[in-house]
This record gives structure tokens, C-alpha cells and sequence, in this order.
């Protein structure tokens, strides 16, 4: 081969090369994205390059009255065909969807993403408006309405789940940039909130209707677990309690997929109403108990110490 062809074919090689997109540190959903709705946005521009940190939109981009913007309005939907696995899949770590939100109550820290993500698909197959009300969560059924409170200064917003995220330690929920500048986050970047599943009238949805089973009968798991007998009471570490039944056997398979065990749900009665709390153990050793709870709370859940 001559030399000029030489040239000429190692500079459509290269050529071809540079068009590739670099990744985005925003890990994508598993489940694959279609088409949705267009954008219903205040103002209309351009998605970000993928390799673009993610940043708030410029003074020029921000529509005067952002800090009004109202509340997303709940009502009566059915989830979305797309965004609503059984579980998915990010960094390594898997997430169980709920089969049912009501009653659903969190406290942990919000975030919020702006321009980068600005006009791309969500997991609902919406695409992202950071001008409209919007919130991303890592296990609510999409969509969901959700009132986040600020601990801080007590402001609150009512949120359209219909995205997933955020998958970054310490946090429960990733707003849009016009809920975030609603709960004056903005400046600080993220803040200790309070999440609540609300209904059409903006109230908390409550747990659904259960069976009442005989106070402290276990609710059956996948394996049997093994108390061994001994002197000493058995030391558990509750891992989180629940007004409905589904809700903990959801909670319980997502520990049991992450290789917690042994686990047991156990339902009591307070204040005339049933409870179902997701306990890890019993153990008997303390230094496993201590090791379990410092696993658990590296994985972003924590506990409380109960002994039964």
C-alpha cells in the first residue's frame, strides 16, 4: 500500500475513534429507556455533552419566577410502564422497587441535578425539565407524589417521582433544580429532609389495610432462622419498621439480595395499630453484632440495637 493511502486510512481511523461519547459519571438505569412525552418546560435548551459536570443552569437560563414555581399536583395514576422493574442493578448494588408506597415515610439528605441532565430521558421515559417539579428515588414506585420537607428551615414542596437515583451515599433523593431553589438548598448543595408519600390532597397517604396476625408471629422467610439456645438473650439490629406488611417483606429481599442474614420479620402492635419491623440476627457474639451494624451502615442503612 502506498504511503498517502497509509495516511489516508489511519486518519478515518482516528477520525472514527473521536466520535465516541465519553461516559457519564451519572450512572444510567438498567432498564432500557423508550421515548416519552415532550419536555413541558419554562425554558427550552439544549441537553449537555455527556462529559459536562453537572452544574445550575446561568442567570440568563433561570426563569424569573423559579422560586414560585407551584407544587406538582397528585393524582390518581398508575405506574409507569417503564422505571418499575422488580429490582435493578447500579455500581454493583441492587435496589428493589416497592410494590406499594403508601404509608412510605424517609428522613435522610436530598441533592439536587441541573443542566447536565437537562432535556435527557428519566427512567419513566419523561424527559428531564429541571424547571418543573420533579424528583429522582432509588426505590419508589414511578410515579409517586411526595412531599420533601426541609429539617433546616421547614420549607416543603410536594414532587413528581419519575426518576431514579440518587446513587451516591447519604442520600434519599435527587430534586429538580426548581424544587431544590424552592427549599433554598440551591447555594448548599444538599440538606437533611424528611420525604413523605402525599395523595390528591396533599396529605400522607396510609399504610394499607393488613390482616392482623398474633402479636410477635413471624412473618415466614426465605430460610429458617435458628435461635440458638442459650443463657444470654438473643441481641438483634432492627433495620427498619414499617406500617405495611408488603413494604417489610420488600424491605427484607432487598437485605437477603445484598447477602444480609439471617433475617426475621416480626409484627407488634403499638398504640392500638400493627407493625412489622425488619430485624438482622440474632447474635450472639458481639464483636459480629458490632461488624454487621458497621456493614450495614456503610450500605447506607441504619440501625437500631433491640434485644428480645
Amino acid at each position: 500500500m502506498k504511503g498517502w493511502q497509509t495516511a489516508a486510512c489511519l486518519a478515518a481511523l482516528l477520525s472514527s475513534a473521536c466520535v465516541v461519547e465519553p461516559v457519564p459519571s451519572r450512572p444510567p438505569y438498567r432498564e432500557p429507556l423508550r421515548p416519552g412525552p415532550a419536555v413541558n418546560q419554562a425554558a427550552t435548551l439544549p441537553p449537555a455533552p455527556a462529559s459536562e459536570q453537572d452544574r445550575p443552569p446561568t442567570a440568563s437560563e433561570i426563569p424569573a419566577n423559579v422560586s414560585e414555581t407551584p407544587d406538582a399536583v397528585p393524582e390518581p395514576v398508575e405506574r409507569s410502564r417503564y422505571g418499575n422493574p422488580d429490582s435493578y442493578e447500579v455500581f454493583g448494588k441492587r435496589y428493589v422497587v416497592l410494590a406499594d408506597a403508601r404509608g412510605f415515610k424517609q428522613r435522610g439528605h436530598a441533592s439536587w441535578y441541573g443542566k447536565k441532565f437537562h432535556g435527557r430521558r428519566t427512567s419513566s421515559g419523561e424527559r428531564y425539565d429541571m424547571f418543573a417539579m420533579t424528583a429522582a428515588h432509588k426505590t419508589l414506585p414511578i410515579p409517586t407524589y411526595a412531599r420533601v420537607t426541609n429539617l433546616s428551615n421547614g420549607k416543603s414542596v410536594v414532587v413528581r417521582v419519575n426518576d431514579r437515583g440518587p446513587f451516591h451515599k447519604g442520600r434519599i433523593v435527587d430534586l429538580s433544580y426548581s424544587a431544590a431553589s424552592r427549599l433554598d438548598l440551591i447555594k448548599h448543595g444538599s440538606a437533611e429532609v424528611q420525604l413523605e408519600v402525599v395523595d390528591a390532597d396533599g396529605a400522607p397517604v396510609p399504610a394499607a389495610p393488613v390482616i392482623a396476625a398474633a402479636p410477635e408471629a413471624p412473618v415466614p422467610v426465605a430460610a429458617p432462622v435458628v435461635v440458638a439456645s442459650v443463657a444470654r438473650t438473643p441481641r438483634f439490629l432492627q433495620a427498619g419498621v414499617f406500617n405495611d406488611t408488603n413494604n417489610a417483606l420488600t424491605f427484607r429481599d432487598h437485605l437477603m439480595l445484598g447477602g444480609i442474614k439471617p433475617l426475621v420479620v416480626k409484627s407488634t402492635q403499638r398504640n392500638g395499630k400493627w407493625v412489622y419491623r425488619v430485624l438482622v440476627g440474632p447474635f450472639e457474639d458481639p464483636t459480629k453484632l458490632a461488624a454487621m451494624r458497621t456493614r450495614l451502615s456503610d450500605d447506607d442503612t441504619p440501625t437500631v440495637l433491640v434485644h428480645e
